[in-house]
């Protein structure tokens, strides 16, 4: 059985815990306390003690499953660490991990492990840059999960995993270590390095913020790619900042995205794609604003009678008003 290092760690208690610098990423593991049966099953956990209990879950063939017919099984908990030095990482929540070989045990791990993950950073001349691959799989969790014995204290990786090994873990509390950014980032200086390189706006304003000018440029960019969309400038210039504003590590693949955030898609209409179809759209847009227009002119046509009555009204005023003055004269002569 390969080790890869012995040291001691300390880990204070949750409450104790740094805060996370990335705490607005949404991490999908529960901070309640759950249970895992490799698939999809979730239930509250009881305390520890009731731990070998066995409990039932649903399968993913839909049969009911106790914890006890899993040959491997074991709690998991999961703590996030941004940089590999990191003693104080915080807790997502625990889980439990299960299967009937390794490989389903690393399916497993991975699981509750994919959604605390981030695109992989790696240091070339003490730089950080975005590695190719943007979303992680379950083929790189070696680079991004490690698994410690919390009564020996060592490390494993998912590849020194055994039979042996996951026997001797069995209902038992495991710390699993997920790595923000991969194992690459060793240092808390590596790490802030990729906040102000990677993860902070490219051309900041006083305030910090990213400036108008990109959303303008971006708005111009995803208006250009994604030519089965029509909306207003106001609408681009929302999804634009809406991605701006948005993690440096997510960007890329939100501009990617072949439609705008569900909370914006009101502003944005699919446009017509064969010649026939966007004929026809014209012609239903020409058909609606005639509409409206013969609406509007029988309005103007109303309002048009209703002044032409007025002026009937005051010109038979001046009339009467003319005739005052003659009526006086006469009554002056007799």
């Amino acid at each position: 059985m390969e080790e890869l290092y012995e040291y001691e760690e300390y880990l204070d208690d949750e409450e104790e815990n740094d805060p996370d610098p990335l705490a607005g990423v949404n991490t999908g593991i529960d901070t309640r306390v759950f249970s895992f049966d490799g698939e999809l099953g979730l239930r509250p956990m009881t305390d520890d003690r009731e731990e070998d209990v066995v409990s039932e879950v649903s399968s993913g063939n839909g049969e009911e499953k106790s914890l006890g017919e899993f040959v491997f099984s074991f709690t998991g908990i999961f703590c996030r660490r941004l940089y590999r030095s990191q003693q104080r990482p915080k807790e997502k929540g625990r889980a439990f991990v299960n299967g009937n070989s390794v490989d389903e045990v690393i399916e497993s791990i991975w699981a509750q492990s994919k959604d605390l993950v981030n695109r992989k950073v790696t240091f070339e001349n003490d730089v950080p840059s975005w590695a190719e691959k943007i979303e992680p799989t379950i083929e790189d969790i070696q680079e991004f999960v490690q698994l410690q014995d919390e009564v020996k204290r060592k490390l494993y990786t998912t590849s020194v995993l055994t039979p042996r090994l996951l026997r001797n873990w069995r209902n038992k509390c495991v710390k699993v270590f997920v790595y923000a950014f991969s194992t690459s980032v060793e240092t808390a200086g590596q790490y802030q390095q990729i906040s102000k390189k990677l993860l902070a706006p490219a051309n900041p304003d006083r305030a910090g913020a990213h400036s108008t000018r990109d959303d303008a440029a971006l708005a111009d960019e995803l208006r250009r790619n994604h030519c089965h969309l029509e909306g207003h400038q106001s609408s681009w210039l929302l999804w634009a900042n809406s991605i701006n504003s948005s993690p440096a590590h997510k960007q890329e693949a939100l501009k990617k995205a072949e439609s705008p955030p569900i909370e914006l898609s009101k502003y944005f209409r699919w446009s017509a794609v064969s010649e026939a179809a966007r004929l026809q759209s014209v012609h239903r847009g020409m058909v609606v604003a005639q509409t409206s227009n013969l609406a509007w002119c029988r309005e103007l046509d109303d309002l048009k009678t209703e002044v032409s009555l007025g002026i009937s009204i005051f010109q038979g005023v001046m009339r009467k008003l003319e005739a005052i003055p003659d009526k006086k004269y006469n009554t002056k002569t007799i």
